[in-house]
């Protein structure tokens, strides 16, 4: 099985040669770039055709820098509001559910019988 990854990868390979080099000699012809106030003359089709996709390549990678920079701060932001609800949440487990908590020591309030606090049994 490694050996078939390793044929796919020389065929890969040699694709990608031939391709590159079918490609630079179908555009070899010249062209003159005039772009905000510099010109450049006899400049290669295929090598103008790999500039523009570098530029795209660069300016797109740029984008999704920023973007992921943004993602992960609002994630980061996201993750520490929940451990501080979390947080909230176990210390609102800690509260004692009776209205009036006994401190140790004292004598239990008198109650009137019917007015909901009794315990049941």
């Amino acid at each position: 099985m490694h050996w078939v990854r390793r044929i796919l990868l020389l065929v890969l390979i040699a694709v990608l040669v031939v391709s590159t080099h079918l490609f630079v000699r179908d555009n070899e012809q010249t062209v003159d770039l005039d772009f905000l106030g510099f010109r450049v003359e006899a400049v290669e089709v295929w090598l103008v055709l790999l500039g523009s996709f570098v530029a795209g390549l660069v300016l797109a990678s740029v984008v999704a820098v920023f973007r992921g920079a943004k993602l992960r701060m609002v994630a980061r932001r996201y993750r520490k509001a929940a451990r501080d609800l979390s947080t909230e949440v176990h210390e609102l487990r800690n509260l004692p559910l009776a209205p009036h908590a006994v401190e140790p020591g004292e004598d239990e309030p008198q109650r009137a019988p019917g007015d909901g606090l009794e315990r049941g049994g």
